[in-house]
């Protein structure tokens, strides 16, 4: 999945965004590009409120999450090493499943443990290849409904 950025300043989020103990507020400015296309890596959804976990311009190595209305998306292709969990407090999550399956991935990433490194930095190789393919553009209704079902 691919997004351009829109907007970088805090002023440009809807209300229900601003969150200052989060320091996301009217005066941020994220570490973004306007214009600059970027590769979605995860997603969370918390209480209505959209993440994009991207390498921004504060990249060094781990995704950082950025507020979802400050992007388009120019490619809405998921990912093939997506997975999706809902954790019990309600945290949505979409990621590759080392995210999920080692506890505390993120965490372990933030704090620059060495096994958590090497794995995003093959998922995102991974991943980065896999953006990087162009889109083909979608069958005709013509052509799909002259398509036959392969379980038939």
């Amino acid at each position: 999945m691919k997004i351009r950025c829109i907007a970088k300043k805090g002023t440009e989020l809807p209300e229900n965004y601003l969150n200052p103990p989060l320091d996301i507020t009217a005066e941020t400015e994220f570490k973004l590009i306007v214009g600059k296309e970027y590769i979605v890596y995860a997603i969370s959804e918390w209480q209505g409120n959209l993440f994009y976990y991207i390498c921004d311009e504060r990249y060094t190595y781990y995704p950082i999450h950025n507020p979802a209305p400050l992007f388009e998306i120019v490619d809405g292709r998921y990912s093939r090493y997506w997975q999706v969990q809902l954790a019990t407090n309600g945290l949505l999550e979409i990621a590759f499943d080392y995210w999920f399956f080692i506890p505390n991935f993120y965490d372990k990433l933030t704090d620059g443990e060495a096994e958590t490194l090497l794995i995003f930095d093959k998922m995102k190789e991974l991943m980065d290849a896999e953006a990087a393919i162009p889109q083909g553009p979608p069958f005709s209704v013509e052509e799909l409904l002259a398509m036959t079902p392969s379980f038939a």
